[in-house]
């Protein structure tokens, strides 16, 4: 793997980071109002120290942040990557054991106070949106997923502080900021994958008040915890009748629970995926009964969807500079094997498609933020829940956060996996063994289209806000004549309205199509790589107008994926005129 600092080097992620992102708005609002700075210099708590009083304080600290982790990623975890896989885990009497490397660069990444990126302040974490610590889970990503996973677990303690009383948070919030315990998220049964509303695991209530569940979760993800780090598992069970109003969420230690076995999987060779039982285990509610699925897991699985579509632009972020190395350095004919337009073409595709997904992750983690920060900041004023339900801007962002999360899963997943299919083909014979990285790359990326929802459900959970928002009018509609209209550049702004333009009419031809359900994955990658070159766009105006020294691959990678979309959108609308 290529050594380096994996944010000082990457200046596309830098760019997005420095250029890109509104932090004048989510800074704001996840620092209420910088309420912690103030509260320090009150009462000098030493938790607080640290908090900015300020966007622009804020934005040093997620600096120095962002470029520790990433000397970390590029000093320390890539180059222990292949060790760490080639030791693998192994279930010993029911015990996981991992590599020594794992325990080694976790112990390194809590030394240095940078494990609890999502936690509060307050309890011991850095207090990032989920913007600010996307990059860090980016760089970990490009570095060896599966330990990105492993650190990335750590912050399933956000769920607790957002869900949990106050004595669940005190207890065990802190520990897992501290990397004293670790985290996992147990909703898949055997017989029932995407089907949550089906689980059977059986959730019981004595007369004093305590719960035990009873039943089996499969393809559960540091259910063993790591080493001697235990877990506290977030779990679905059933409390009531069926449906998924009989389903409540509940914590439960790692010493309640039995591994049977850890999945011997195609990749992530040292991401422990475990099938897991529950035998009277004893559980402690988290909520209100009977919101489990509805209200809590629906909100953790959003938040996952995310980690996806951030993990896959590390992912190919990997097999992008993995090709690009080895093409620079492979003879063949009497030259480097950069220099032969087929070879070319992979690496201009695999360009174009890191930094469009990058985009697209960072610009729907943007409007998750914002729509989960002013939805806070109106309930801590005091506004019931129902009236924020209603408010315009509200409904707005709720929109287009559920519009773009399953739309930046779909794309930046399939597109993960084809920049690592071709990636490898750069490689040659070479890339099937396992001299070269990327033939770890290449499987550990095929799982991004499969967890967390597949790119077929999240084609069925966005098709509806596209057919909805689309009409004049709507709330699609509006927000991306608005992206274009910033560009101020008519040539390129008339060409996007048209491009936009054409996917609207085909819109209603989809909603007429007999079996329109299976067209609905095009409709959706046809919209994502609209959004993307609209997006792209943008930034290689923003880097002209700034004279970024990133301003010239700016403008060849926005025309060049512009290209790219227009491809696409056309072949969905041949596909659409012939659907039976």
């Amino acid at each position: 793997m290529i050594k380096g600092n994996y944010f000082e080097d990457n200046a596309d992620l830098r760019f997005n980071i420095e250029h890109f992102v509104d932090w004048e708005t989510l800074i704001p609002l996840q620092e209420q109002g910088f309420v912690d700075a103030a509260a320090f210099k009150q009462n000098g708590n030493k938790l607080l120290e640290f908090a900015p009083a300020s966007t622009a304080e804020c934005l040093e600290g997620y600096a120095a942040v962002w470029s520790q982790i990433g000397k970390i990623c590029g000093e320390e975890i890539s180059p222990s990557a292949r060790a760490m896989e080639k030791h693998g885990i192994h279930l010993v009497s029911g015990k996981v054991n991992f590599p020594p490397d794992t325990q080694r660069i976790v112990d390194l990444i809590v030394k240095s106070g940078m494990l609890g990126t999502n936690i509060s302040r307050q309890n011991g974490g850095l207090q990032m949106n989920l913007t600010g610590s996307s990059a860090v889970f980016e760089m970990l990503s490009r570095a060896d997923v599966a330990f990105g996973i492993s650190a990335s677990c750590f912050n399933l303690a956000e769920v607790i502080e957002r869900f949990g009383d106050e004595n669940m948070i005190k207890t065990w919030v802190p520990k897992m900021a501290a990397g004293e315990v670790c985290g996992a998220m147990a909703l898949t049964e055997p017989n029932y994958g995407s089907d949550l509303s089906r689980v059977t695991t059986k959730a019981v209530k004595d007369n004093d008040g305590n719960w035990t569940l009873t039943g089996t979760k499969r393809f559960i993800t540091h259910a063993c915890g790591l080493n001697e780090r235990p877990s506290m598992i977030l779990t679905l069970a059933r409390s009531a009748g069926p449906g998924a109003k009989g389903l409540s969420f509940f914590l439960v230690h790692s010493d309640e629970i039995e591994v049977t076995r850890i999945e011997e999987k195609m990749g992530l060779h040292t991401s422990p995926t475990c099938e897991i039982v529950f035998e009277k285990s004893k559980a402690q509610l988290i909520g209100e009964e009977g919101l489990g699925l509805v209200k809590y897991a629906i909100q953790m699985m959003n938040g996952a969807r995310m980690g996806i579509a951030v993990q896959s632009v590390g992912i190919a972020q990997a097999a992008y500079e993995e090709g690009k190395k080895y093409a620079a350095e492979r003879v063949q004919f009497g030259n480097t094997i950069e220099n032969l337009p087929p070879v070319k073409r992979i690496l201009d595709d695999n360009e174009a498609y890191v930094h469009a997904m990058r985009a697209l992750a960072y610009r729907a983690c943007e409007v998750v933020d914002h729509y989960d920060g002013l939805v806070k900041k109106l309930v801590r004023e005091g506004e019931a829940e129902r009236a924020i339900r209603k408010r315009p801007e509200i409904i707005r962002l709720d929109k287009l956060a559920k519009l773009l999360t399953p739309t930046a899963k779909l794309f930046n997943s399939e597109s993960a996996n084809t920049v690592a299919y071709h990636a490898l083909q750069i490689f040659g014979g070479s890339g099937y063994t396992e001299e070269f990285d990327i033939a770890r790359i290449y499987r550990d990326a095929r799982i991004t289209t499969i967890y967390e929802g597949t790119t077929q459900l999240q084609a069925v959970a966005a098709i509806g806000a596209i057919v909805e928002g689309s009409r004049l009018g709507g709330i699609l509609y509006e927000y991306i004549s608005a992206e274009i209209g910033k560009l101020p550049e008519a040539d390129n702004r008339k060409q996007l309205e048209s491009d936009f333009d054409q996917f609207i009419r085909l819109v209603p031809v989809y909603k007429d199509r007999a079996g329109k359900e299976a067209l609905a994955i095009d409709v959706v990658t046809a919209f994502a790589y609209l959004f993307c070159n609209i997006l792209l766009c943008q930034q290689a105006q923003i880097a002209a107008e700034k004279q970024l020294s990133i301003a010239a691959d700016k403008a060849r990678i926005a025309k060049y994926f512009s290209a790219l979309s227009r491809r696409y959108l056309g072949g969905v609308q041949i596909a659409l005129s012939i659907a039976a």
